[in-house]
């Protein structure tokens, strides 16, 4: 008979011996960010784990601007991107493989002016120097364009004087008395809120939202289609965590104060009102619903400004896909 005594080491031994097996390595995914408001969910499954419990680790490349995040998906190194479904839908059209597997926000754009301007809402930006961020053919500016054309009676464009420029440039301007009024981003329009030296005359994709009951969706969750088709385990996993990052923001206004702070906001004022603007904004969910929203959004922008480069006539096929949302 065996002795008993010799049991428990081999137990022993064999608790060692699994202990010391590695655990499952993390899938690396090569994520591209843009600089801002657009890394915040990013950070949160850095921050809180999220990622790790979803067997997640992320290669993240930081970017400035908007066309270096549409240049860096264009190469076909980073896995996942966040970008304008527009861009993406164009893109797609000649022939890049991209698409987009899930949302992240709406337009949080709003048209600030200085605390005694004689502009009491949009209607009055008619004829008016105004400032725009995003330039000519940004997202942002179709969809300003598009509510004053529908909603005011004119072409913000044509009928107004637009000036293009970088919100500091813009902000500065406003200050000087050569600008009305700009159209801006955060976490410069936070800052302005935050200094009581400044006022919102509308919100365009709230105004949007109110008058067609659609949300619009400005930036969503792209990725290169050839990886994710090779990886899709992988792609739903990013997938969820993102959206399980993104439900915690929009449930967690504590989270704020230190991504505001990131952001050169520092009291908590500024963080709550960061939150209570952008927080709402976020879309936690991607459905058949929202992408038929965006199909019609699309569809408005061409019926009202014809053919144009940066607006699709049709959106290709392949541009949204659902499949990798459990």
């Amino acid at each position: 008979m065996k002795p008993r005594h010799l049991i428990p080491a081999f137990l022993v031994s064999l608790a060692i011996a699994c202990a010391a097996w590695p655990a499952a390595a993390a899938d690396k995914v090569k994520v591209v960010a843009l600089q801002g408001t657009q890394l915040f969910p990013v950070r949160i499954m850095q921050s809180r784990g999220i990622a790790a419990k979803h067997g997640i680790e992320m290669d993240l490349m930081v970017v400035a601007s908007p066309q270096a995040s549409y240049t860096a998906m264009q190469t076909g190194d980073p896995n996942v991107g966040f970008t304008g479904w527009i861009v993406i839908a164009l893109l797609r059209e000649k022939g890049f493989k991209l698409t987009n597997v899930y949302s992240m926000n709406g337009y949080t754009n709003d048209v600030m002016v200085k605390l005694d301007s004689p502009i009491k809402s949009m209607a009055d930006l008619k004829g008016r120097r105004v400032g725009l961020f995003g330039g000519a053919n940004s997202a942002t500016t179709w969809l300003y364009r598009l509510v004053t054309q529908k909603f005011y009676g004119f072409d913000s464009v044509k009928e107004a004087r637009a000036h293009y420029g970088a919100p500091p440039l813009l902000l500065g301007m406003l200050d000087k008395g050569e600008l009305d009024a700009i159209l801006t981003l955060d976490p410069f329009l936070s800052q302005m809120l935050e200094s009581g030296k400044y006022r919102s005359v509308g919100s365009i994709g709230e105004i949007w939202q109110q008058k067609m009951n659609q949300s619009p969706m400005l930036v969503s969750v792209t990725v290169n289609e050839t990886w994710a088709k090779a990886n899709p385990e992988v792609t739903r996993r990013f997938v969820a965590a993102f959206r399980e990052a993104l439900i915690y923001l929009k449930d967690t206004p504590a989270a704020w104060t230190e991504l505001a702070k990131a952001m050169g906001i520092k009291s908590e004022r500024g963080a709550k009102i960061m939150y209570d603007r952008t927080a709402p904004a976020l879309i936690t969910r991607f459905d058949k619903k929202l992408i038929d929203e965006q199909l019609a959004y699309a569809a408005e922008l061409y019926k009202t400004f014809g053919k144009q480069a940066d607006i699709p006539e049709r959106v290709p096929e392949g541009t949204f896909d659902l499949s990798y949302v459990r």
